[in-house]
């Protein structure tokens, strides 16, 4: 498979993963890409379903209350996708291919939640009143139909990065990697807050005793004690 996903969409794909970890879940979700478009906001599909007149503040919380905890941490970083998530997916690649755009964006992405059907998205998005037809209508509206450029520059605002999904699938399998995110999310966790920042970056690092980045920092005197005392009163 040679379709291309854009950085936001790569993105939100991650911090589905992320956010699916967080909650003790055993696979990836429909629901979970859901929450990982709408994590961030500012991308197509976030201002598609604004100017739908959608409340996407309130249509996160409600996606997010409806997904309880599991029991267990799962022993993947990485987790298996869901036959609905694989669904998503091939829809969305479709979608990208008929409206003649060169990436997967969120705004596929999304289209692809809605044809899928079935899960908690598609259901409360239909409720609000929209449906494929509507959507795509917006997404073609915004971007327009076939200038790949033109996409770019709305969904990634220059600059974007484009990445094969095999390569994609390459560095996802990096153990290190996805190490170094759930690390992360733990520290934004105990910090209180809702979304990963540069500092839960460098907890991660830190926390990932003998890793080389961990070695370098403290020979420069950047310790996990010395950070933590200048984030929130000492709390990480």
């Amino acid at each position: 498979m040679h379709e291309r996903f854009s950085d936001r969409a790569r993105r939100a794909l991650a911090l589905a993963n992320l956010e699916a970890v967080r909650l003790k879940h055993d696979h990836l979700g429909p629901e979970h890409i859901f929450l990982g478009i709408l994590a961030k906001g500012g991308n197509v599909a976030d201002t598609v379903l604004r100017n739908l007149a959608v409340n996407v503040d309130t249509l996160r919380e409600e996606v997010a209350r409806a997904m309880p905890p599991g029991a267990d941490a799962p022993h993947l970083a990485k987790l298996p996708q869901s036959r609905g998530t694989k669904e998503v997916i091939d829809f969305a690649i479709q979608e990208a291919r008929a409206l003649g755009h060169r990436d997967v964006g969120t705004e596929h992405l999304l289209l692809g939640l809605i044809r899928e059907g079935h899960a908690l998205p598609a259901r409360l998005l239909s409720a609000r009143g929209v449906n494929v037809d509507k959507l795509r209508g917006e997404i073609v509206a915004l971007l327009g139909a076939a200038r790949a450029d033109e996409h770019a520059a709305a969904a990634a605002h220059a600059g974007s990065e484009w990445l094969h999904q095999q390569e994609l699938a390459k560095a996802f399998r990096s153990p290190g990697f996805w190490h170094l995110l759930v690390l992360a999310v733990e520290a934004a966790n105990r910090l209180g807050e809702g979304e990963i920042r540069h500092e839960h970056l460098l907890l991660a690092l830190l926390r990932d005793r003998g890793s080389p980045a961990e070695r370098l920092l403290s020979e420069k005197g950047v310790t996990l004690d010395w950070v933590q005392s200048r984030l929130h009163g000492g709390a990480a």
